[in-house]
């Protein structure tokens, strides 16, 4: 599962059966920082709720297929709200 930003909307005038009633949309896969971290990809958005400028987590491959059934790569899984991430540099304490 992946980070990523919402960058744009994919509009298809004519689609396969099943995906006339799908968004599909163009993420920026980032990292905790929000900084891009590979190429955009196009995803379908299996919440229906997210929009240009959403954070939201994506899978690919063959979990991307198993929410709806379609033949996608790309499937957006839930809109972030926030999350809690500091980084360690490898090193752990105990008791901190």
């Amino acid at each position: 599962m992946y980070l990523a930003k919402v960058i744009g909307n994919i509009e298809a005038r004519i689609r396969l059966p099943g995906f006339d009633a799908q968004k599909l949309l163009l993420l920026q896969p980032i990292d905790f920082n929000q900084q891009p971290i590979r190429w955009v990809v196009i995803a379908l958005d299996c919440t229906n709720s997210a929009g240009i400028g959403s954070i939201v987590t994506f899978v690919e491959g063959r979990e991307a297929a198993n929410p709806s059934d379609l033949p996608v790569d790309a499937c957006i899984t839930a809109i972030v709200d926030s999350w809690d991430y500091k980084p360690t540099n490898g090193i752990e304490s105990p008791g901190r």
